[in-house]
């Protein structure tokens, strides 16, 4: 038996059938354009996706040329739950082939912000500091809840054709270019509405104040995270969102995009990957590899290898996984993800044992977590600056590195090659810090959001006492004449009290281990410096 898809979704909805979980190993794809038998085990798969398809689509007559038709296809999307190790119910989800639209005929914009992982750890920093309360909610088949101004039409998939007929999007679907901009911007018009505001600093942070009640929400994608200073207005945004969309609680957060959330009982939060590096040890074949203590070689660039590999579909894989844990919880990997990161256009079979060298560095340490918060009153801002010059013997450009700590917690981190050639290890620590004043002026912007106290001037602290004496002194200098005057934006900023360049000792600069790689001992006493503990 077989029936027209448009009919079964109609009937499926008139029923009121959703959230059956079912097997969807039988649904045509993108890739199959055979029809679906009807079962019980087919009807149950699709209804869900049927029931949310039921507000972005309706019959339309026969189209004769004057719109561009896009071809829609089925697919079994399960989400992963909360510990990202096994994926919800299966879903069968409608989705348009996108790549077929025309720019400036079926959509324009596609921008769509997510928030900055540097504002997801101040939340939690903020929150563990001042006890708030820290709820996760998801928001079910959200792209299909953004209006579509954009006149565009779906052929009915192949098996299901009847009367020549099409579909017309009346709301955004799955696979549409612009489908993560209209629903960013749906969501955002409704918070506004509800007296938030939106951060300038984070596109996808919102804040709320009644009568010196706060609640502050981070937006990611369909993710959202809500602290407030007491559960009632949590509640009373959720039941805002509930009106307007399908909101799942997911209760006190546990986890966020793969990123595993624990407090301790003083309120103090502490963020770990551990299942995602699980993950990565599997994908590379090292479940059973010797244990390492650092993460890349201290003599990597004295390693000579002309051999590049033959495909670098792997390395690139590694690399991406990579960078998605040292973003976020690891900032002990960082400076060894990005110089290898700079190899996956052309990398080398050294490069590729290095970057497994990382992950069973991260495998042996798996189980340490980054402290977020601390409870000592005089933790409020504090920066740390490095850099490391001309080490790279291709190009002799150096490596900047800086960490943030708010209340104690590594909110903010980078490292990153500078873009010019530096004639000095003073040149490249200047460059550095000034870097660093910029991340530091944006990080600001982002504490006052929250209402925190900060206390000026903010403490930056090097190792280089001759690229601080650079920041304090206006003299005029041959062997400083030739940098670019936009590096000199730091002297101006450190005028208005902004900030103060204060020297700390080389082996006590937590930085360090953001700009080079280090020698096991000194790169467990940076890590835990900046928080990278176990809890155990």
């Amino acid at each position: 038996m077989k029936l027209n898809y448009l009919v079964l979704i109609e009937l499926l909805v008139f029923c009121g059938l959703t959230h059956v979980k079912a097997d969807v190993s039988h649904l045509p794809n993108k890739n199959n354009s055979t029809a679906l038998p009807v079962t019980d085990v087919c009807l149950g798969c699709i209804c869900e996706a049927a029931s949310g398809c039921d507000r972005s689509l309706r019959c339309s007559g026969d189209v004769c040329g004057l719109f561009r038709i896009t071809w829609p296809y089925w697919s079994d999307a399960g989400k992963p739950t909360q510990d990202n190790e096994t994926p919800d119910s299966p879903t069968a989800r409608l989705v348009a082939q996108g790549y077929s639209q025309k720019y400036g005929e079926d959509y324009d914009e596609v921008f769509a912000p997510v928030t900055r992982s540097s504002s997801f750890r101040l939340l939690l920093a903020v929150s563990g500091r001042r006890k708030y309360y820290v709820k996760q909610f998801d928001i079910k088949t959200a792209f299909l809840n953004g209006e579509l101004k954009e006149e565009i039409y779906l052929r009915q998939p192949p098996g299901y054709e009847l009367n020549n007929q099409v579909l017309r999007l009346k709301k955004s679907l799955y696979g549409l270019k612009q489908a993560a901009r209209v629903w960013n911007q749906t969501i955002h018009q409704v918070l506004i509405e509800d007296d938030f505001i939106q951060s300038q600093a984070d596109m996808c942070f919102y804040i709320k104040n009644l009568s010196n009640r706060y609640c502050y929400l981070i937006i990611h994608v369909d993710d959202i995270l809500i602290a407030g200073s007491d559960l009632e207005i949590i509640s009373q945004t959720q039941a805002t969102l509930s009106k307007h969309f399908k909101v799942k609680d997911l209760g006190t957060v546990k986890f966020f995009l793969g990123i595993a959330i624990n407090q301790d009982e003083e309120g103090n939060f502490f963020i770990n990957q551990e299942n995602y590096i699980k993950k990565i040890v599997s994908e590379a074949s090292l479940s059973d590899a010797k244990p390492l203590k650092i993460p890349l070689d201290v003599g990597y660039y004295k390693l000579e290898d002309e051999v590049l590999l033959e495909d670098n579909k792997e390395y690139r894989k590694l690399i991406g996984m990579l960078l998605y844990v040292s973003t976020n919880s690891r900032p002990d990997i960082s400076s060894s993800v990005s110089i290898l990161s700079q190899k996956v256009v052309s990398p080398s079979r050294t490069d590729l044992n290095e970057v497994k060298r990382i992950i069973r560095y991260l495998n042996s340490t798996r189980s340490l977590s980054l402290r977020l918060s601390s409870q000592d009153p005089n933790e409020v801002i504090k920066f740390y600056s490095d850099a490391n010059w001309a080490e790279d013997r291709r190009d002799r450009k150096s490596n900047s590195g800086h960490i943030g700590f708010v209340f104690g917690g590594a909110v903010s981190w980078a490292c990153r090659k500078q873009v010019s050639v530096s004639l000095s290890s003073t040149e490249a620590e200047y460059i550095a810090l000034t870097e660093a004043t910029q991340e530091i002026l944006w990080l600001k912007n982002l504490c006052e959001d929250f209402k925190i106290d900060i206390k000026f001037p903010i403490e930056v602290k090097a190792d280089n006492q001759s690229a601080i004496k650079m920041v304090d002194s206006h003299k005029f200098s041959n062997a400083t004449k030739h940098i670019a005057t936009r590096y000199h934006f730091i002297k101006e900023v450190k005028e208005k009290g902004v900030i103060q360049i204060k020297y700390v000792p080389a082996e006590d600069n937590i930085a360090d281990m953001l700009t080079k790689a280090l020698g096991a001992v000194k790169l467990k006493q940076l890590r835990e410096a900046a928080g990278i503990i176990n809890l155990e």
